[in-house]
């Protein structure tokens, strides 16, 4: 199954267009305007927005299995689905009640092309939890297979997590912003330390893949719950014969819930990694990384031989540990490769001598001893990004701005060392997990 959708795009004359007649168009197309979504290759399509919801496309053979709200899962039919926490080329996840004890739970149903012996999640359940790190990994609670139409589903159930760390994190106004995430960011390396450990590499090291841990919310309702996060919104799926949907498709799809709604009183302090997809063993890298660009290091970028490897999430572990901090990614808005390499030069000085080579684009940037050469109307620099303010925090009253965050010039000072070090040119001269841990950023 593809992870982005593969629908057809619309033909010409499904595009919607201007002109009034034939006569302003080229070779005489006319255009309509579209009766309603792009179609999928079979002929289901989406009435109305799709903003929160996972591709329709990715319902057919190998792809996802058809849930509604309701449905239940696992033996004895165990967990009852309730609303809808999230989707990605792996599956979708699920907020669905434990029958058997009244608890909450997510139910991660995968994808029918993803197989269980390529399920790191399972292998991590059976490493030795005792090793510190190891309680902000989301470690699955049971599992189980679902037949489907779209074929074999490989389901997790896991803990209910709240949202990601950044950006725009919801943190208790009484608290001192600062100490709440450098403990989440000292958590989140303690994390890959477990993982480096047990020789596991998580390969998509990124705040998107660290999510808030709850207080229980065991005690609530199912109105309760949908008081907080919303009624789940349907949105119907159609096809454009009229006729029945096909087996492959669900009724509708559900809008993912927003779990910042939860809001302090039940968002903690604490992190969980999660989202294995990726993950490989030190002695077995893949040929590439899935994580978006803007999180890999130059020599990936640069595509040198041989360099994936535990100095991979090592690189991410600094964009992360900044973007907790600053509640704004490192590389924001860049995501062409020459684009990444340029500012990583101007962040943290001149490529060595091989890497400034092979980088053939660098004279659009930089003269040949790694001079800016663009204009540029402010200075900017590492340090400078470094103490920018970020308004991370929305205000309950929205007459009221938001309130700035902003780093001392003493915090800045350190963790600008710790990142330098963690995003050396030279992968072996990284610090280990374990050597970021003792760093004196964490001791403040």
């Amino acid at each position: 199954m593809s992870k982005e959708s593969s629908a057809q795009p619309p033909s010409l004359s499904d595009v919607g267009g201007g002109a009034d007649n034939d006569s302003d168009w080229p070779n005489g197309i006319s255009f309509e305007p579209l009766a309603h979504a792009p179609a999928t290759s079979q002929g289901t399509y989406l009435e109305g927005i799709d903003e929160g919801v996972e591709p329709l496309e990715e319902y057919q053979d190998g792809g996802y299995h058809p849930v509604h709200l309701g449905d239940c899962f696992g033996p004895s039919d165990r967990y009852r689905v309730i609303h809808k926490l999230g989707y990605g080329g792996f599956g979708t996840v699920w907020l669905c009640q434990d029958t058997s004890n009244a608890t909450y739970v997510s139910l991660k149903i995968l994808a029918s092309d993803i197989k269980s012996d390529e399920l790191m999640d399972l292998t991590l359940a059976g490493l030795d939890q005792s090793i510190p790190g190891a309680e902000y990994i989301a470690m699955p609670l049971d599992h189980f297979t679902v037949e489907g139409p779209n074929g074999s589903h490989k389901c997790l159930v896991l803990p209910v997590l709240g949202p990601s760390v950044s950006p725009d994190l919801c943190v208790a106004s009484n608290k001192d912003a600062g100490a709440v995430l450098r403990g989440m960011a000292y958590q989140a390396t303690e994390a890959m330390n477990f993982l480096h450990k047990n020789q596991v590499c998580h390969g998509d090291f990124r705040p998107a893949n660290i999510l808030v841990k709850l207080a229980s919310l065991d005690h609530l309702s199912e109105e309760d719950i949908f008081s907080l996060l919303g009624q789940p919104t349907q949105n119907p799926v159609r096809t454009e014969s009229g006729e029945d949907l096909p087996a492959s498709s669900p009724r509708y799809l559900v809008t993912q819930a927003d779990m910042s709604c939860l809001g302090s009183k039940y968002l903690t302090d604490q992190i969980c990694v999660i989202d294995f997809g990726e993950s490989f063993s030190f002695s077995s890298p893949p040929e590439d990384l899935g994580i978006p660009e803007h999180y890999l290091p130059p020599e990936v970028l640069l595509e040198e031989q041989d360099v994936i490897g535990p100095a991979c999430d090592l690189w991410a572990l600094g964009c992360t540990l900044f973007e907790i901090r600053e509640q704004i990614p490192l590389f924001y808005m860049i995501y062409n490769k020459d684009e990444l390499i340029a500012e990583s030069v101007r962040f943290f000085g001149k490529l060595p001598k091989e890497k400034w080579e092979k980088w053939e684009a660098r004279g659009d940037w930089f003269d040949k001893d790694g001079k800016w050469l663009r204009k540029q109307t402010q200075p900017w620099s590492f340090e400078v990004a470094l103490s920018k303010s970020s308004e991370a925090f929305e205000n309950n009253h929205p007459e009221e701005p938001k309130k700035s965050m902003m780093t001392s010039e003493a915090e800045q000072k350190l963790l600008a060392d710790l990142l330098y070090q963690l995003f050396s040119y030279e992968p072996d001269k990284r610090p280990t997990a374990e050597e970021v841990l003792k760093h004196d950023w964490f001791k403040m």
